[in-house]
């Protein structure tokens, strides 16, 4: 006995107000056999909800403050410790632990799950952790696990496999089962948005029953909008989606559209575009696209512009049937110059020209030619008017160049406008392109073009696309002035690509 009270004077969580008959500096022959008996029974007790917990992500090599971090002292759940001391007279447990350290910082333990320092002393475990940790021993240096006692990655991993495991702490492999499955229920949303164990956890839902799986997944879909968004989480609900019924995604999509605007508001989040393409990778039924196309529609011309959210838009797009997509590209039609004029708006719109059918595509396309000169001369709107005119579309080119008429030298003198002449000028066939060249001879300022720093690259196309007449009047163009085209830095190098080509010709 005097070898086991000096055991407990030395502890530093030991104080006199502390001490029991139980624990008399005396020797007393009665209590002796008493004493012992009830503390194996007291070590037995965990004062966490259940023996099969997680470990926390913050812990340390090192013992708490005031505690010496060198001292081993024998503490395991199966061996039978408690307080963290072990009766001498136990010899089922031969592994040692050490204190972890409180972190400066934040005084919180800190150390990697896998790693399993573990505080000896349980009211601080419970105070600083509840039952949220995991034993782990280290013997002679090397950290060993316990005797049925697992990390949380392991412990997850074991107790859900078809293998059979021996009893642990008293407990057969089906009640021990049904406590881990009680602990994960209480813990699921938590370890979802943990960056390790949500991996863990992904591994776990694939080996849960039927009926396991139900019980979790009712659980993640009370925050499926909170995780869908969450930097971790949004990858156990891609999982959960993979792997659950046809009924189950239909009550996720409902639990999104619940309300108009969630489902967008998750759209325009990195983490949750991801999310939500997984899901339409998976929807089966109309009344799952019926439900996330009438969430979306309000919300169409915003997703386009976005750039997380316009990778939904397309994706209903490209996988959708047009009777779904209809409602979404009238939406895009109505907001179409807005749309254009985005950088990312204009990439979108030309997918939706493609995708587009029927009316929904006259519709899109009338709305850009309505608005053709405004797009032409805008640093984003030129690139979709250019995709029109590379569409070749009977009557489509004609329409643009009669919105166009009368601007097209300004249009050559403009830095985005002067792509748009050259499109011109290389898609819309020879007669055309005599039409727009004939405008631009005829304006009093024509010679202005030859050393314009976008004019120049309008005269070059149209060389290339003329012939006969037309060609002929462009040479002498060049000629009458190419004294001022050689004083000047782009006027010299149209001047030396025309005779480079006159060059090539007499080679002919």
């Amino acid at each position: 006995m005097s070898n086991r009270s000096s055991l407990f004077h030395d502890d530093p969580f030991f104080t006199p107000s502390s001490q029991s008959p139980f624990f008399s500096p005396t020797p007393n022959p009665l209590h002796y056999d008493q004493t012992l008996e009830l503390e194996n029974s007291l070590s037995r007790l965990s004062l966490s909800t259940s023996p099969f917990n997680y470990p926390p992500l913050d812990f340390a090599a090192n013992g708490p403050s005031g505690v010496n971090s060198t001292s081993k002292i024998h503490s395991c759940y199966d061996c039978g410790s408690f307080g963290g001391f072990t009766p001498q007279s136990s010899n089922l447990c031969s592994g040692s632990y050490s204190y972890p350290t409180l972190g400066a910082a934040n005084n919180r333990y800190s150390s990697s799950y896998d790693n399993g320092f573990f505080c000896c002393d349980p009211l601080v475990r419970q105070r600083e952790f509840g039952s949220v940790f995991s034993v782990v021993p280290v013997s002679n240096g090397v950290q060993q696990k316990p005797p049925g006692v697992c990390s949380a990655a392991n412990f997850l991993n074991g107790s859900l496999g078809n293998k059979r495991s021996n009893n642990v702490a008293g407990f057969g492999v089906d009640e021990r089962r049904v406590r881990w499955f009680n602990e994960l229920r209480r813990k699921v949303v938590m370890l979802a948005m943990d960056q390790h164990l949500c991996r863990t956890l992904q591994e776990a839902l694939k080996k849960l029953t039927t009926e396991e799986f139900s019980i979790i997944f009712m659980e993640l879909t009370n925050h499926v909008a909170e995780l869908m968004v969450d930097p971790f989480g949004n990858y156990v609900i891609q999982r959960t989606v993979e792997i659950c019924s046809e009924e189950q995604r239909t009550h996720i999509i409902l639990m999104l559209t619940q309300n108009n605007s969630q489902l967008s508001k998750i759209c325009y989040c990195p983490h949750g575009t991801r999310a939500v393409e997984k899901l339409l990778e998976h929807v089966t039924t109309q009344e799952q696209r019926d439900l996330i196309v009438s969430s979306l529609t309000p919300f169409a011309a915003s997703l386009a512009k976005d750039i997380n959210g316009h990778r939904v838009l397309l994706h209903c797009l490209q996988h959708f049937p047009e009777e779904d997509n209809r409602h979404l590209l009238n939406e895009v039609a109505n907001k179409c110059l807005a749309i254009s004029i985005d950088k990312t708006g204009c990439c979108v719109l030309q997918q939706c020209i493609n995708q587009a059918q029927g009316e929904t595509k006259k519709r899109l396309i009338s709305c850009i030619i309505q608005n053709a000169s405004l797009l032409a001369e805008d640093c984003y709107g030129n690139y979709v008017v250019q995709h029109i005119l590379s569409k070749k579309i009977l009557g489509v080119t004609e329409s643009i160049l009669a919105q166009l008429k009368g601007r097209f030298f300004h249009l050559a003198c403009n830095k985005y406008g002067s792509n748009v002449v050259e499109k011109f000028l290389q898609d819309s066939g020879e007669q055309l392109s005599a039409c727009i060249i004939v405008e631009l001879l005829d304006n009093p300022n024509a010679a202005m073009l030859v050393v314009d720093p976008y004019g120049n690259y309008v005269i070059k196309s149209a060389l290339l696309a003329s012939s006969g007449t037309i060609r002929m009047a462009l040479e002498q163009l060049i000629k009458q002035n190419s004294m001022m085209m050689l004083s000047n830095r782009y006027g010299k190098k149209l001047l030396a690509w025309f005779e480079q080509g006159k060059d090539k010709q007499a080679l002919h």
